[in-house]
């Protein structure tokens, strides 16, 4: 797994390619260049889950999901998943969702059916845990400009298998225009996440 630093850097580039960016001097007021947008072919509303091929594609076909690993979309209809295929020392892939029609309002949070097979390669004694970030471009976050986050620890699984994403920076609910998830560390293996949903 990468350090504390080097997971810091890459995490901050993702926030920047993801979110736009704002730029400034001193105390000169500060311009939000907004980052690339990520229309939907299908309809962006309540309840707000993405589980059939066409649903899942917009998140892996756009102009800012990107990765130093393979990033694929496998599979039919509703049995379709996104396929991330992990490399030890290596991370730092992103996930964007599309772009809301409206806001989605009151979401609390994140759940998504993963499966997580770790490479048979792996040592023993080597970390196990995928490591899962969600940031919301939110209307109202808590402490602006920083986007909110939630996390989740996964446990190795290779059937389908449940994941809520808990809140981490925040706790009131939230007005969202769009969501991505990032890898914040794991070992190497075959990450699929087959459904992705909103708690409201």
């Amino acid at each position: 797994m990468r350090g504390p630093i080097s997971a810091l850097i890459g995490w901050g580039a993702a926030l920047l390619l993801t979110g736009g960016c704002e730029v400034g001097r001193g105390s000169q007021p500060f311009l939000v260049i907004p980052g690339p947008t990520v229309p939907s072919p299908v309809p962006t509303n309540a309840p707000y889950v993405w589980d059939t091929r066409a649903e899942l594609d917009i998140w892996v076909n756009n102009p800012v999901t990107r990765g130093p690993v393979p990033i694929s979309l496998v599979g039919e209809g509703q049995d379709a998943f996104i396929r991330i295929e992990p490399k030890r020392g290596v991370d730092g892939w992103v996930l964007r969702g599309p772009d809301f029609t409206t806001l989605a309002r009151n979401v609390r949070g994140l759940r998504l059916w993963y499966r997580w097979r770790l490479d048979p390669n792996l040592s023993p004694g080597a970390s196990r845990t995928f490591s899962l970030s969600v940031l919301f471009e939110a209307t109202n976050p808590p402490y602006p400009p920083q986007q909110p986050a939630a996390y989740a620890q996964l446990q190795p699984a290779s059937e389908r298998t449940e994941a809520n994403v808990h809140p981490g920076s925040f706790r009131d609910a939230l007005d969202v225009k769009y969501v991505y998830l990032n890898q914040s560390s794991s070992n190497a293996g075959i990450f699929e996440i087959d459904r992705i949903e909103l708690v409201q």
